[in-house]
């Protein structure tokens, strides 16, 4: 297991810079079978840092656990408030992050951290389901 921070300040626009930092992190990390989709680590961590940087702001961190058969994305901030999955609606110009992260991830979820939270997402190989005869 490996585990790589990044700290965010910056009022706006951090999440290019954390979306480039998770994919160097991932390129270096020794992967033996199985290696995560570049695209989907892009995205979650796009809509978790913005989501952060949007209801919250201030000091986010952002968290990276890699592992053999999973990789661990994880932003932390200053605020209890839990994030809410938002139901579908087209018409809606935002509020569809935490289910683009939900059809991506394996598992998701928000624990407290500090004096705030962390919402993380998990994202693994598909799990091979055994075919019964």
């Amino acid at each position: 297991m490996v585990e790589r921070f990044m700290a965010l300040v910056l009022p706006g626009g951090g999440a290019g810079a954390a979306r480039r930092w998770a994919l160097e992190q991932v390129e270096r990390f020794r992967w033996e079978a199985w290696r995560p989709d570049p695209a989907a680590v892009a995205l979650v961590v796009s809509e978790l840092v913005t989501n952060a940087q949007r209801h919250v702001g201030g000091r986010i961190a952002l968290s990276l656990v890699l592992e053999v058969d999973r990789l661990r994305i994880a932003v932390s901030d200053g605020s209890r408030r839990e994030p809410v999955q938002q139901a579908p609606d087209p018409a809606r110009v935002g509020g569809h992050g935490l289910r683009i992260v939900a059809k991506l991830a394996t598992a998701w979820g928000v624990r407290p951290h500090g004096d705030g939270k962390q919402v993380w997402a998990d994202l693994a190989p598909p799990r091979l389901v055994p075919v019964r005869d």
